[in-house]
């Protein structure tokens, strides 16, 4: 069973035009902060109108950052992946 990835839209304060946001929730903790890439900036770069990874907590920290997502439901897929088999408890030892 894949875990619940729960997305809730937010404006970020980013100094540019990218302010839409979305905070990433399993369980009620934040995994992550994703942010929609403006077409203005980002048009060039092919990747206008995706979802990027600012910053993720936890197992979703770990590893190298995923490329930017095209959809939410990507995003979410790509989350809920991290929470699929059990993880390391951390602190125990």
């Amino acid at each position: 069973m894949s875990a619940r990835i729960e997305l809730n839209r937010v404006r970020i304060h980013t100094g540019s035009p990218d302010s839409t946001g979305c905070l990433a929730f399993v369980d009620g903790d934040l995994i992550g902060v994703l942010t929609y890439l403006e077409p203005d900036l980002h048009e060039e770069a092919g990747l206008a109108r995706h979802w990027f990874l600012e910053v993720g907590f936890g197992r979703v920290g770990r590893g190298p950052k995923p490329p930017a997502f095209s959809t939410l439901d990507d995003a979410r897929t790509w989350l809920a992946g991290h929470f699929e088999a059990p993880g390391p408890v951390l602190g125990a030892g």
